[in-house]
């Protein structure tokens, strides 16, 4: 019989105490040769806790590869809680990996734990079973507190996400959970929903974060146990680099916004009360209006204002999130070369799209076609053509929520967010439907309730956009020198004339949705301008 002890102590002393290595050490080895057993070998973890999970002891693990090699037909430990304090489960896990390999476990200080002996394996299967009681009772009774908890919007497990901390609060007789900004972190969350916003891929995101040296949250646990054991120490690993993936998750992320929130299946969803509408149950990082408006940019359903880069000189176009390259999509930006301003694609240079070229317009050109467009089309107006009117309608829609406090405007921006968001909800509860997961009489009672709570939200949701539409409507029209201007309405004499860059970029924006810059057919970089460039008109938001 090949036995090998065990020792273990959380902190080293020099004593020669009963517990110390050495005397633990000399028992363990004291037994082995009473047994009649060859020592053949010891493993000892010096100031290694056997209680926190999270430290791993790289002398237990090689002692268990010494068992998994065939090398050990018995294992002696000083006492139990040698072995591991965190109780008789963990001990009785790890002796089910000793017997798999035929290697039995004795203690010096507990003889009836002793596999070598019918009566160590009857009092030790005793043991396994009352600890699997007392496991099942604690998970039953863990799964159902954590259920109310959740219901009450409670984070309940695992780590705070990033950009918050945990803080506890109670609730009538419930104690919850309640997540609050970081003081460190927020900031970054922030700068990256800033970001977003302004058109920043979320790959372009984590590039920026890993170049400023923004430090992720931990890594997952797991990985890093993993990891430590394949380098058999226990010190801390690198932190992780962002990743898209990561800011994604972070940015749609309800609880971003204050929103309890539950996973369902690989994305957390906004946690709804009885009557379908969200529950807010932490502080959030940013209003749950903003947070709805990002959603909108990263669905696409939002046009993009995208930042110029430092070579970018003011321009009518650039920056409004509504000038397009027709090639690939992207958006354009401005650009100064060789003394020549122009608008190029932002993913031209990059040679990203095969075949796409060094796709660019004279600034002047596309400034000067795209004006003449929009009020050619405004002079030349039929009174009695349904899409010149409804053209006119949204235009005055925009204008009079531009005109508008920004109160209502906001509201209904979030409003038609939400409206999405229920919708979505509920195409995802039938999508689930169908795969399945809502059998049984039970199933079928949980999918009714949920579809017809999410239904009665969507009915009051879209009834207030319905409602704040007809507020906007009709509040304002636009002004009649728009529509028929005296002599040249884009000469120097003019309204055009006597705007400032930024009054007529917002009057752009009333009337066009969409700019898209072709590519250049022809002689020359800027051949055949103004059949390159394609205006979309403004429509009003699909319901």
């Amino acid at each position: 019989m090949r036995a090998v002890s065990y020792i273990r102590q959380s902190k080293r002393r020099e004593d020669d105490s009963a517990s110390s290595p050495e005397a633990q050490r000399t028992k363990c080895e004291a037994l082995i040769t009473a047994k009649g057993w060859d020592n053949a070998g010891h493993f000892a973890d010096v100031g290694k806790s056997g209680w926190d999970p999270k430290v791993v002891r790289p002398e237990f693990e090689e002692m268990m590869a010494a068992v998994r090699a065939g090398h050990v037909d018995a294992v002696v430990v000083f006492s139990l809680s040698r072995l591991t304090r965190q109780g008789a489960l963990d001990a009785m896990l790890i002796n089910q990996e000793l017997a798999k390999h035929g290697v039995l476990l004795v203690s010096v200080e507990e003889q009836y734990l002793d596999t070598s002996t019918p009566m160590g394996v009857a009092i030790f299967g005793l043991i396994a079973a009352l600890a699997q009681q007392e496991s099942d009772l604690k998970s039953a009774y863990i799964t159902a507190t954590k259920e109310t908890l959740r219901a009450a919007g409670s984070h309940v497990s695992g780590m705070a996400p990033y950009g918050f901390q945990a803080t506890r609060e109670p609730r009538g007789e419930l104690v919850v959970v309640k997540l609050v900004p970081d003081t460190t972190e927020a900031p970054h969350v922030r700068q990256m929903v800033e970001w977003a916003m302004t058109g920043m891929a979320a790959s372009a995101i984590a590039r920026r974060l890993n170049t400023d040296r923004v430090p992720t949250k931990a890594a997952d646990m797991t990985a890093r146990v993993t990891a430590r054991r394949e380098r058999g120490i226990s010190e801390p690993l690198e932190r992780t680099a962002w990743v898209s993936s990561t800011v994604l998750r972070i940015l749609r992320d309800p609880r971003l916004a204050g929103y309890a929130a539950e996973r369902q299946g690989t994305k957390r969803v906004i946690l709804r009360d009885d009557s379908g509408a969200p529950l807010a149950a932490h502080k959030g990082i940013i209003p749950p209006d903003d947070w709805w408006r990002l959603q909108e940019v990263l669905d696409g359903r939002a046009p993009q204002v995208v930042k110029q880069g430092a070579r970018s000189v003011p321009s009518l176009l650039g920056g409004t999130g509504m000038l397009f390259c027709g090639v690939c999509g992207s958006s354009m930006v401005t650009d100064k070369r060789d003394g020549k301003q122009l608008y190029r694609c932002n993913r031209a240079m990059s040679g990203a799209v095969p075949g796409h070229g060094g796709l660019a317009i004279n600034m002047e050109a596309a400034d000067a076609v795209v004006t003449r467009t929009v009020w050619g089309r405004l002079t030349a107006l039929g009174p009695k053509e349904p899409e010149d009117l409804e053209w006119l309608a949204e235009a005055a829609r925009r204008f009079a929520a531009q005109a508008d406090t920004g109160e209502r405007q906001a509201e209904l921006a979030a409003a038609r967010a939400e409206l999405e968001h229920v919708r979505e909800a509920l195409r995802t509860l039938y999508g689930d439907r169908q795969a399945g997961l809502y059998a049984g009489t039970t199933g079928t009672a949980m999918f009714a309730e949920s579809v017809e709570r999410l239904t009665a939200h969507e009915t009051r949701v879209n009834g207030r956009v319905t409602e704040l539409e007809s507020d906007e409507s009709g509040a304002i029209t636009i002004p009649s020198e728009w529509t028929d201007p005296e002599g040249d309405p884009i000469g120097p004499e003019s309204t055009w004339g006597s705007w400032d860059l930024e009054a007529r970029r917002e009057f752009l924006a009333f009337f066009v949705d969409r700019i898209t810059i072709a590519k250049a057919i022809g002689r020359g970089r800027h051949a055949n301008t103004e059949d390159r460039v394609t205006v979309r008109w403004a429509e009003a938001p699909r319901g």
